[in-house]
């Protein structure tokens, strides 16, 4: 398998909505990183990185990083986004940036609490209408996510793990029990010092359910990421408690080089 087959079984794309091997060979001969997992002559994993420049700050930007779907939670996303870092930092690069979806649960615990991102820009819409297999019927809202490579900085920048006291703030109310929360209702303090950010813990199941209940469930969630992301906050890291799913936003320690808002 090549990686426009990967990319196929990853994101349930169709021959359209692949990166073809043209435009692979073209970027990693000019700059950019093209990576690929094996097993044995078997390609199962695969990631697309090119150099970034946003706000002054130059960085790697990685467009895919997919497994098929085989080999999911097996450890083959980890391994790939620990060689970016390694080749990243022989490069220079302090950081690799990248988007994804904050209402995918599988996503945000392997972005947020087990590489230890950070977010604090909110795309709306960014790709516009995709009718892939995850992405259908709701708008393609994304993070922009900050990978710190130094381990330093990255410990500077997330002192909040366990963090959270009775007095944080909970933005969303929710009723019903996982696979199929209902968003009841949210609100916005922007005095508070840290927040919990609801997210249902699959969106691509609950979309199935109900497509009106996901829908509310980005409409709430895009107007609190917004408010508190313009107000200074990040998503510094995510919780479990009892199978639900919740960001934690706080006021990071923000080193000197970082991606604008």
């Amino acid at each position: 398998m090549l990686a426009e087959g990967v990319q196929a079984s990853a994101w349930g794309v169709g021959d359209r909505g692949v990166t073809p091997k043209e435009v692979l060979i073209a970027i990693h001969d000019n700059g950019g990183l093209v990576l690929g997992a094996f097993d044995g002559k078997s390609m199962v994993g695969y990631s697309l990185l090119m150099p970034g420049y946003r706000g002054g700050t130059v960085y790697m930007y990685s467009h895919q990083t997919g497994v098929t779907k085989d080999y999911q939670s097996k450890g083959v996303g980890y391994l790939l986004k620990r060689k970016q870092r390694e080749v990243a930092l022989k490069r220079g690069f302090k950081m690799i940036a990248w988007t994804f979806d904050p209402l995918i649960g599988r996503n945000a615990h392997f972005n947020v609490k087990k590489l230890g991102v950070i977010a604090r820009n909110y795309m709306v819409d960014y790709y516009g209408p995709m009718d892939d297999s995850i992405n259908w019927g709701l708008p393609t809202d994304r993070f922009l996510c900050e990978w710190y490579l130094d381990s330093s900085t990255q410990a500077s920048i997330r002192p909040y793990r366990g963090g959270v006291t009775n007095e944080t703030f909970r933005v969303i109310q929710r009723t019903g029990a996982e696979p199929y929360p209902r968003c009841k209702d949210w609100s916005i303090d922007l005095s508070a010092e840290k927040v919990l950010v609801d997210i249902p813990r699959d969106i691509v199941e609950l979309k199935k359910k109900s497509l009106d209940e996901a829908r509310k469930w980005r409409e709430a969630t895009r107007d609190a990421f917004q408010h508190y992301f313009r107000a200074g906050f990040a998503a510094v890291a995510l919780l479990e408690t009892g199978g639900e799913l919740r960001y934690l936003l706080a006021k990071p320690r923000l080193p000197d080089n970082v991606i604008a808002h």
